[in-house]
């Protein structure tokens, strides 16, 4: 009995995770350079972490850049760094932020799996990048955090060390020991037992062995691929995914409706709560240089008009830049989910970024009722 409830409550009360706050400081710069890691300019470089602020639960580290993957699963990854530069463009400078894997097996995420890139506009002055993502990685791979800087800038740059300037965090969502392709099974009643009734076999299972297969494979989806071309008049559109991964066949990819474009929205089958994970790139190549845009989640069905609205700004043309979201919402089967990509700028044409890394990603994953 205890092999079957008792152990396994006690693992899903506390699943891997690992915490990194703040950065190795590197040579300390005169000059009102504040303490940082050193980033030179066209390098892709490896965020150092500060092994004495660092939590780790089933991770290990042995360089405090790469943290371990301890058992097979699906893990959210969050990566937060604040760069500071003391000389910029007029334009302003490019910074990229990425999550790498690396070491894979089988079906486990690897290369780039998270890509921003924001544009840092003010000389002395500090840009926050973040990206995060949600995927489904094999025992001994690892994870490292990556940030790159224009080729073209000049000064001194270096990333912030203080714990809440940067932050690179994971947390186990499911174990998922068969793979990422494996189906998952549907959130089960959970039907109170009653005084005086024999417990039978199916009802054990439905208690105790049909929960944790739930948990150890959540339902979930990942969309990739989009692109667009939004001109001045037009303003907005909704995004149409290239393709999608769902290992629960209620998620479907759908038109939103008539007039939209085939694949616009997804499927919701289970009423509750969703982790939702976002980065999309966009570009303008013409009109001013400085022009802001957002995307709009927008939830369609009995939960009303629901949004999470995220906006950034760009002030170089032909120069990605992108938006990572993350974020808890509750959804309700068979609603529908959708992203619409807002442009704003006098004479502005909008187009897709087309960066590395999967740039352009939907996903979400359900965490219960």
């Amino acid at each position: 009995m205890n092999e079957r409830v008792t152990s396994p409550q006690k693992y899903y009360a506390k699943m891997p995770y690992f915490s990194a706050r703040g950065v190795s400081v590197g040579t300390a710069f005169p000059g009102g350079v504040p303490p940082n890691q050193p980033l030179p300019a066209g390098q892709r470089r490896d965020v150092t972490w500060d092994g004495g602020r660092h939590n780790l639960n089933g991770f290990t580290s042995g360089d405090n850049i790469r943290y371990r993957i301890p058992e097979d699963g699906v893990y959210h990854v969050t990566f937060n760094a604040s760069v500071w530069g003391n000389t910029v463009r007029a334009a302003g400078e490019n910074l990229n932020a990425y999550i790498t894997a690396e070491g894979s097996s089988g079906q486990g995420a690897s290369g780039s799996i998270a890509h921003t890139t924001y544009q840092h506009q003010q000389a002395n002055g500090y840009t926050t990048i973040r990206v995060s993502v949600t995927e489904y990685f094999t025992k001994g791979s690892s994870v490292r955090a990556q940030v790159y800087l224009d080729s073209g800038a000049t000064g001194r740059w270096g990333i912030a060390a203080n714990d809440y300037d940067a932050d690179f965090n994971a947390f186990m969502v499911s174990p998922s020991e068969n793979g990422w392709a494996q189906p998952a099974l549907k959130p089960p009643s959970l039907a109170g037992w009653k005084d005086d009734r024999v417990v039978s076999v199916s009802d054990m299972n439905g208690s105790s062995l049909d929960v944790f297969g739930h948990l150890e494979n959540r339902p979930r989806f990942t969309a990739r691929g989009t692109s667009f071309n939004v001109a001045s008049s037009q303003e907005k559109v909704a995004l149409a995914w290239s393709g999608m991964y769902a290992n629960d066949s209620g998620f479907t990819l759908r038109r939103l409706a008539d007039g939209y474009a085939d694949q616009t929205a997804i499927t919701i089958p289970y009423t509750g709560m969703y982790l939702i994970n976002f980065f999309c790139a966009v570009r303008h190549g013409d009109g001013t240089d400085a022009a802001s845009y957002g995307f709009q989640f927008k939830i369609h069905g009995n939960s009303g008009d629901a949004r999470i609205v995220s906006q950034n700004s760009t002030t170089r043309l032909n120069q990605d830049c992108s938006i990572a979201v993350d974020d808890l919402a509750y959804l309700a089967a068979g609603e529908t989910l959708s992203v619409r990509f807002y442009g704003w700028g006098a004479n502005t044409r909008w187009v897709n970024g087309d960066g590395d890394g999967r740039i352009n990603t939907l996903g979400a994953v359900y965490m219960g009722a």
